[in-house]
């Protein structure tokens, strides 16, 4: 007691440093690890349901085509993306008429919400791969075709 009563003003300073490191090891806590919620947050909070027969629908009515040998989907948080592999006589014209297929498929509410990507590939033929990006914002899908230079091999 004779410590505290001599040194007052050392254990009040003491004393609110010691509160203070501790209010900012719990916030520093509560930032780093919080105790609900997804891992992406609020993002995927009002996002709609991607129903699997529509996704199925999409599959088949790009299968009937007989342009494509295999059609993969997967989804990453916020964009649906579609990993197709064409035939070797498919033009990349044609392919990217997979975009408003899947598109005229989906729901508006799924179109306005998600990105979607088109991944086109194909071994033998040079104009791919190609990928397709459609934002939820945009109009239709934009393109990025296999530019190389001229002499590359």
């Amino acid at each position: 007691m004779k410590f505290i009563k001599k040194n007052k003003t050392f254990v009040i300073v003491a004393s609110i440093c010691l509160v203070l490191i501790l209010l900012m090891g719990f916030a520093v806590y509560r930032m780093f690890y919080p105790s609900n919620g997804s891992v992406y947050g609020n993002r995927l909070e009002n996002a709609p349901e991607i129903d699997n027969a529509v996704i199925e629908q999409i599959k088949n009515k790009i299968n009937d085509t007989n342009l494509v040998e295999e059609v993969n989907y997967e989804t990453n948080v916020v964009v649906m993306k579609f990993f197709i592999k064409v035939k070797d006589n498919t033009k990349l014209e044609d392919a990217k008429k997979f975009g408003d297929i899947i598109l005229d498929t989906l729901s508006s509410k799924v179109i306005g919400f998600y990105d979607i990507e088109i991944y086109l590939t194909n071994e033998n033929n040079s104009s791919y791969p190609a990928i397709g990006y459609h934002s939820k914002n945009a109009e239709s899908f934009s393109w990025t075709d296999n530019v190389g230079e001229e002499n590359e091999e």
